[in-house]
């Protein structure tokens, strides 16, 4: 008998051949990305702090205006495929990186178990996040050491 399965897209393509829902698809919803860095101006190491964009929904956990987030939120970086290199902020079990190095995706990834949120039981999320605001001063945020 044939095996007539197929291998899921993000298997079977480079990051170069998926089309504009499958690029999205590959998120994992961890929201790292939304919250704000800091970078030490000295040696140009990385800190992530605890606040959040200001578009974030915190409860949802997941952006609150993902089509007009450009436009809305001045210096909020839209990953592209050439620039997929650059972000070294991402975290390690960014779908996004371990696709551009030839990686499988990890098991909690929400395109292998079906569930949007089963990264959270892995920490793979914005932990206890706050909202940007004028009064924020992010270094008093920082909550991992420079990211490497």
């Amino acid at each position: 008998m044939e095996n007539t399965t197929t291998a899921p897209f993000w298997e079977t393509k480079k990051l170069e051949e998926l089309t504009t829902q499958e690029w999205e698809l590959l998120c994992d919803g961890c929201g790292l990305c939304c919250l704000h860095r800091l970078q030490d101006e000295e040696d140009d190491e990385i800190y992530l702090t605890r606040v959040a964009c200001r578009c974030y929904n915190i409860e949802g956990r997941l952006c609150s205006d993902y089509a007009n987030r450009h436009q809305k939120v001045e210096g909020c970086m839209k990953l592209t495929l050439e620039r997929v290199k650059e972000f070294e902020w991402l975290p390690q079990t960014c779908a996004y990186r371990l696709r551009y190095r030839g990686e499988p995706l990890p098991s909690w990834h929400p395109l292998i178990t079906g569930d949007p949120r089963s990264s959270y039981p892995y920490g793979m999320h914005a932990l206890d996040p706050i909202l940007e605001n004028d009064e924020i001063d992010l270094e008093d945020h920082v909550i991992l050491e420079a990211l490497k």
